[in-house]
């Protein structure tokens, strides 16, 4: 069963935006071109080069680029589909990264007040005291927080309904799941055939200039497919087994220094590619390689699309 081979998670993450709305100087801006008093909003920057904070953020996106490669989508509400194999390491490695989260947020409050005093005449007029939390308080605008919850099972709905009812709903709840499971394994094919997509395009092109990356993203994920792969698709995992053994061979200095080895590499690499488009158009699921392929070097980093609005 699905519930005893993956859970649901979620990261939670907060960082002060260091952003404040000046409703006054907004007033004063609309009044001034005549235009109504919510015709814009002006919002100040409280703090400037305040290198701790941008080491928050980066950290922050740090925390869910790893949380994404080893997860797959599931809902809207951020729940994203945790492998049971991932479980402990995922655990262990949100300790860790809670532990340093929570170290650079005492190292940014240490210095907090030297940033204020920095920032205070550069702001000039726009300097209010009020706009900067004390430090007690600020301490709560951060945190890190990694929630994990069961999948929902049609077989444990539980509530006063009639039997027919109940099983209407199990049967949504089941379906609503399967739906999700299915989503998550096209995202597995959606990074599998962007990875080998951009090789194509990269080797073909002979003054094309490439990085470790067009090796080492395919290597990785070949390595860890079989371990997100919870709707046991086994399509996935032959691919997964066929790349590795054709195109995880070389390095990309490799590739480079030999041009027969590159030529052979790129025509292996879109061989795989065609036999991948033959399974999805037969499977009715098309994916639009090229849009996948421009972004095959962050293709792990998926949390741009989904990092949550920080408290301010």
């Amino acid at each position: 069963m699905i519930t005893e081979r993956a859970m649901l998670a979620a990261v939670h993450i907060s960082i002060w935006t260091a952003i404040k709305h000046d409703r006054k100087v907004s007033r004063e801006v609309a009044e001034q071109h005549g235009a109504y008093a919510g015709a814009g909003r002006y919002n100040k920057q409280l703090l400037r080069e305040a290198e701790r904070l941008e080491s928050l953020r980066s950290l922050s996106g740090q925390i869910r680029q790893y949380f994404y490669k080893i997860t797959l989508p599931w809902s809207d509400e951020g729940y994203r589909l945790l492998p049971a194999h991932f479980y402990f390491e995922l655990t262990t490695k949100m300790r860790e990264f809670e532990q340093a989260f929570g170290q650079q947020v005492e190292e940014f409050l240490a210095v907090y007040p030297n940033y204020i005093q920095q920032v205070r005449p550069e702001l000039n007029g726009l300097f209010r005291e009020e706009d900067y939390p004390p430090t007690d308080k600020l301490r709560n605008k951060f945190g890190v927080r990694l929630e994990v919850l069961p999948i929902p099972s049609g077989n444990d709905f539980r509530v006063t309904l009639s039997e027919e009812e109940q099983a209407r709903v199990a049967r949504e709840i089941d379906e609503s799941v399967r739906q999700s499971l299915q989503k998550g394994t096209e995202d597995l094919w959606t990074r599998l055939q962007g990875v080998v997509t951009h090789m194509v395009e990269r080797l073909n092109e002979p003054e094309s200039r490439f990085h470790a990356s067009l090796v080492t993203n395919i290597c990785e994920l070949v390595e860890l497919l079989p371990r997100l792969n919870v709707n046991q698709d086994e399509e996935l995992n032959r691919f997964a087994g066929e790349i590795r053994d054709r195109l995880c061979g070389f390095t990309a200095r490799d590739l480079k220094k030999n041009e027969i080895l590159r030529a052979a590499t790129a025509n292996d690499a879109a061989e795989i590619l065609t036999k991948m488009d033959a399974v999805l158009r037969e499977r009715g699921q098309q994916i639009d390689s090229s849009t996948n392929a421009a972004n095959a070097d962050d293709i792990f980093a998926h949390m741009a699309a989904y990092m949550e609005a920080p408290t301010s």
